[in-house]
């Protein structure tokens, strides 16, 4: 028997909250116009900056979500994607003359390719092997960035000076907040619809979800494990790469500091938060802690602490995270 079978709608009923494709496409794409008129009324170009971050993090924590949260494969290389994606996309546009979309679209390509690098040894491993593999990977990446700087990588301050990006013959610097927004808002929301709404929702999701809850079920009912642990590996590299390439684009410089420990607890927090594998949870999670941790920047050296006792009391108290709420008041009659 090759592959799965045909998916099965109540199997995806049983994944997703909602029942039809088209119904909670048409939810999603409502909400993304009310975020897109929210831009147009917010005058603080700082808020709007918050939420541009917002939206590029939404594309990484949603490709972290299918990977770890879907697929159920202890990958910790996530920023590792991301770091490829925005040094590629910057040298792309600073040494080969590419135009910034170009550069984007190309990270996509460089993430596919750093995806299959780390798949393929991943893939010999199993359960807390594949984490700690992923996370020396994390851990060894920074020091060969320093030393990159023969290659055009920068070293230590890394890549300055990236070209902005380019719409329509406009050249859309990082002071035009409000062309950013819109731009990051659209191509946050289309990576987050075709990873949830598109991937997850197909044969691939469906082979993934069969991986993660019942191993030895799926492969004797034909899901090749091999094969799809690598799509979910190369799927999440990708989307991670092209929100690096925007991430780059949009502040005009891009350094090693962005593998720094913060950004890898915060990615951590976010999933925590939100809820693995329990859609919207893991973009709720992003605009909670992207945004609580602006708020609590006047805490300054007890910003983090106070991040880490939220996110103990989350476990504590939602073992599922916010997701989990939304799971409770549906099964209530």
């Amino acid at each position: 028997m090759s592959d799965i079978s045909k998916p099965d709608t109540s199997m995806i009923a049983s994944v997703f909250t909602g029942k039809g494709l088209v119904r909670d496409s048409l939810v999603f794409w409502a909400v993304i116009a009310g975020l897109a008129m929210l831009g147009a009324v917010l005058g603080d170009s700082y808020v709007r900056h918050i939420f541009i971050l917002v939206f590029i993090w939404c594309i990484v924590i949603a490709s972290w979500d299918l990977i770890l949260g879907y697929a159920g494969i202890f990958n910790y290389a996530q920023l590792v994607f991301f770091t490829f994606g925005a040094y590629g996309s910057a040298m792309l546009s600073i040494y080969a003359g590419f135009t910034p979309l170009l550069s984007i679209l190309s990270a996509a390509a460089i993430g596919a390719v750093i995806g299959v690098v780390i798949a393929i040894p991943s893939l010999r491993l199993k359960g807390e092997y594949v984490a700690l593999f992923t996370f020396a990977v994390h851990l060894a990446l920074p020091p060969l960035i320093q030393q990159g700087k023969a290659i055009g990588m920068g070293g230590n301050t890394g890549l300055l000076g990236i070209p902005w990006l380019n719409l329509f013959g406009f050249q859309v610097s990082s002071i035009d907040k409000l062309t950013w927004y819109w731009v990051s808002l659209f191509l946050g929301a289309l990576c987050v619809w075709l990873i949830y709404f598109i991937v997850l929702r197909g044969r691939m999701g469906l082979a993934f979800v069969a991986m993660r809850d019942a191993d030895t079920f799926a492969q004797a009912i034909g899901v090749n494990e091999y094969k799809y642990k690598l799509l979910a590996f190369v799927v999440s590299a990708v989307f991670t790469a092209v929100a690096g390439g925007i991430y780059a684009h949009y502040t005009s410089v891009v350094t090693p500091k962005i593998l720094g420990t913060e950004f890898f607890l915060m990615a951590m927090v976010m999933l925590a938060i939100g809820g693995m594998g329990r859609f919207p949870g893991a973009i709720l999670g992003v605009f909670l802690v992207v945004i609580g941790n602006e708020l609590l920047r006047s805490f300054d050296d007890y910003r983090l602490l106070l991040l880490g006792v939220v996110v103990v009391v989350t476990v504590i108290c939602l073992p599922r995270g916010i997701a989990g709420l939304f799971e409770r008041q549906s099964k209530q009659p």
